[in-house]
């Protein structure tokens, strides 16, 4: 693990794999430049991956549909939030009898994790590795990792993980991104953060480039969220809110959770319907308080975010990484995304079940009583 602090009195040391992404292309109306797409990754037969309300209530698929042209071989747009199972069973009945050789998936993280989990499931079947190309529409960046979330028919959370599972190909289009309602989108923002910030201290991640771009994905988040919350038809701020999810989570190898915030955040979501986005204004906060207080390491490496989102040092590695917690809080209550268990129908006293599928199953680890307390808190009127 890399142990630079906000002195630099330790020299970094670590490791960086290279992602299998072979195209990061980002710009205003690139998504409409797909056949180019298609030709650099020598592929010919297209299949996109989708939700209905992109579908019915935009036009952005029957345009990227139009694009495509004759290499369009079909189009699966039911994929429900956290990706249930029977969706996917179904889109990859689709996709074998298209004789695809490509999935676009087009949408935030459910049509995304969708298409890497049909990939996944192919080569099982076929003995054979089908690329993707997402064109994310929120920022909850899941087109960057090699992991693969969908629930099964019991509504637990289920995860794949392969490398060749990473989009071969990523689009970043802000003017796709405007369809995306600015409640949604500006959500999976703080989804983004919470990558970022739980990076910085997660045991494999890098000093570069992977902590370095956290670092910028953190400026420009704590910058334009709010501005994008006052101006929500600007093509630009989504532009720019695009790429700063891309550093937050800067294609990243990794197949366990990137940290504790979303092992809360996985446990909650699946089961009681919460989108993720939101389960990151509940639980990065307490958790990056908690970390301030228990843990050295974890605190300098958080204190290193001040003065990126424009604060003046404490002169003390704590009380940083307390204010960055104080930080994001006051982020979510300005973005109006506060918000409490009971609001989404949490049974009381589920505080154990939370913990216990956030944690493995693991009594006897270290967070159990952590996480019961967090958990115990969201429950609280804000």
């Amino acid at each position: 693990m890399d142990t630079v602090g906000q002195n630099m009195t330790v020299s970094p040391r670590g490791t960086y794999v290279a992602s299998p992404v072979r195209l990061m292309i980002y710009g205003r109306g690139e998504a409409y430049q797909l056949p180019t797409v298609l030709a650099k990754l020598g592929v010919s037969k297209a299949f996109i991956i989708t939700g209905n309300s992109l579908a019915t209530k935009t036009p952005v698929i029957k345009k990227i549909e139009e694009t495509l042209g004759a290499v369009h071989v079909g189009t699966y747009s039911s994929i429900g939030q956290h990706t249930p199972i029977a969706d996917i069973r179904k889109a990859t009945e689709k996709v074998c009898e298209s004789g695809a050789d490509v999935l676009i998936s087009v949408g935030g993280g459910s049509p995304i994790d969708a298409a890497k989990t049909i990939v996944y499931h192919l080569h099982e079947r076929i003995g054979k590795w089908i690329p993707s190309i997402a064109v994310p529409t929120t920022l909850s960046v899941a087109e960057t990792t090699m992991n693969a979330g969908f629930t099964d028919d019991e509504g637990h959370k289920v995860a794949v993980s392969h490398a060749e599972l990473v989009p071969k190909a990523v689009i970043y289009d802000g003017d796709v991104a405007l369809h995306t309602p600015i409640f949604l989108f500006a959500s999976t923002g703080m989804r983004a953060m919470d990558h970022a910030v739980e990076l910085m201290y997660h045991p494999s991640a890098s000093e570069v480039p992977t902590k370095r771009m956290a670092l910028i994905a953190l400026s420009d988040l704590f910058q334009y969220l709010p501005l994008c919350k006052e101006k929500p038809d600007d093509p630009d701020l989504r532009q720019a809110l695009l790429l700063a999810a891309y550093s937050s989570l800067f294609p990243f190898l990794n197949n366990v959770s990137v940290g504790l915030s979303h092992s809360i955040g996985h446990a909650l979501g699946s089961t009681y319907g919460i989108p993720h986005g939101i389960t990151s204004c509940m639980t990065l906060a307490p958790v990056v308080h908690y970390k301030a207080d228990t843990d050295p390491q974890s605190a300098s490496q958080i204190a290193r975010i001040v003065p990126f989102i424009r604060k003046p040092s404490t002169g003390d590695i704590t009380k940083d990484a307390h204010l960055v917690a104080d930080e994001i809080a006051l982020l979510v209550h300005k973005l109006g995304f506060e918000s409490t268990l009971t609001q989404y129908n949490v049974p009381p006293g589920e505080e154990i079940g939370i913990a216990s599928r956030a944690l493995g199953g693991n009594e006897k680890h270290k967070d159990w009583k952590t996480v019961e307390q967090i958990v115990h808190n969201l429950y609280q009127s804000k």
